[in-house]
């Protein structure tokens, strides 16, 4: 028996922008709430694709007995990749994906023709059951005891199941040579768990958990966005500005609600094309403080709010009005004038080309945020996803569960 015969972790090129400063040591992390992160020695996380970890299996077709497979899979994040498998490449492949929170098939049907088919939803958080099992020309996709999608096979496909090629199965991406274009992102923040690979031993994927935690999951989630207080995500600043940069009378809302590990960091910064810091908003370690800078100058803080370190939910709400800008976490509420020159400059900057919004920490790596975090910029949840930016210890969708925003207090 063939059985699996290797175990290819592919580095990836995939345009996520990590800034060299990341490589440097950075500064200890002063520990304000401590909870146990234990991640599982059995659950594989989906999601290490932007870090260049893709797990990938090969099997020679001429010693399968069954091309089934089955696995269960948690997820909270709307989009991405759960696995990708071809035999003899682009012309013979299937993918199954996640797009706007449904189960998705793509698979290749000759002549070039791409066929896409969705299925129920399942970003719920919740582990399912998911078995993919061929079947008289077809491959069908059961979600628990349910029919989810069900596509024909090409007869390309057909004849390449038992011919002599090799069997690939890359998990949480496309393989590095597939040639196929995808229309979504392809990191997926979920975990998979009691995986059965076309019935073959896959057992390097257990020695690959019990080597490395970054491969694991945490055993419970929360909704959220987990920072491990290095790196940081940037966005295009017209992303988060939808169609809210015209009138007189412009506003600038953002929204954050957290849990702190660590009590530092940045959790907002609005840079411009210049990489000079316009508008900030920091936890400062070292005089306890919450500090909002402009410009680069110091223009409000106050001490932190007592119930920071407890590990209860924190919520800021910072605005950005004509005359006026607004600060309030907890009990502390604050307004200050705002001249008609900043605040033209904060109007200019947000709604500029090439100005970046970051969360969680500033673009040379340092002073990063550690704990769960979920933000609104304008009204509109931030979806990390759709930074430019992104480091790859970020978690975009989870957060461990001890940290849920939800149960704060």
């Amino acid at each position: 028996m063939f059985a699996l015969k290797r175990f290819v972790v592919a580095l990836l090129t995939l345009g996520i922008w990590v800034h060299p400063t990341l490589e440097r040591t950075l500064e200890p992390s002063p520990e304000c709430y401590s909870f146990v992160e234990s991640r599982s020695s059995h659950l594989l996380y989906t999601g290490n694709s932007s870090v260049g970890n893709v797990p990938i299996l090969e099997y020679k077709v001429t010693e399968l007995t069954s091309f089934d497979s089955e696995f269960e899979l948690r997820t909270l994040d709307p989009e991405g990749v759960i696995f990708f498998g071809d035999i003899g490449g682009q012309q013979n492949y299937f993918l199954l994906a996640v797009i706007h929170g449904n189960l998705s098939v793509q698979t290749s049907f000759g002549d070039g023709q791409i066929l896409v088919t969705s299925g129920p939803q399942i970003s719920d958080g919740e582990w399912k059951k998911i078995a993919v099992m061929k079947h008289e020309g077809a491959v069908a996709v059961r979600v628990g005891s349910e029919a989810a999608v069900t596509v024909q096979q090409s007869a390309e496909s057909q004849r390449a199941e038992i011919g002599n090629g090799v069997l690939r199965i890359s998990i949480g991406d496309l393989l590095p040579d597939s040639g196929v274009t995808l229309g979504l992102n392809p990191p997926l923040d979920g975990c998979m768990r009691s995986w059965d690979w076309v019935r073959q031993d896959s057992s390097i994927l257990e020695r690959t958990l019990q080597d490395s935690e970054v491969q694991r999951c945490w055993e419970h989630i929360a909704p959220g966005s987990y920072f491990t207080g290095v790196g940081c995500v940037g966005f295009s600043s017209l992303v988060l500005l939808g169609n809210s940069s015209d009138g007189a009378d412009w506003t600038l809302s953002v929204e954050l609600a957290l849990r702190t590990v660590s009590a530092r960091g940045f959790l907002f910064i609005l840079v411009d094309t210049q990489n000079d810091y316009i508008l900030s908003l920091k936890l400062n370690h070292p005089s306890q403080e919450l500090m909002l800078s402009l410009r680069g100058t110091l223009f409000w803080s106050g001490s932190y709010p007592q119930t920071l370190c407890s590990g209860e939910s924190q919520f800021l709400q910072l605005q950005v009005r004509p005359g006026q800008l607004v600060f309030g976490m907890g009990v502390t509420k604050a307004t200050m004038r705002l001249t008609d020159g900043d605040y033209k400059l904060l109007k200019r900057v947000m709604s500029q080309p090439g100005s970046r919004v970051y969360l969680g920490g500033g673009p040379e790596g340092l002073s990063s945020f550690h704990g769960c975090l979920q933000a609104k910029i304008q009204g509109v949840n931030v979806d990390l996803d759709l930074a430019e930016v992104k480091h790859g210890d970020v978690r975009s969708h989870s957060c461990p569960a001890a940290l849920n925003i939800r149960d704060g207090k």
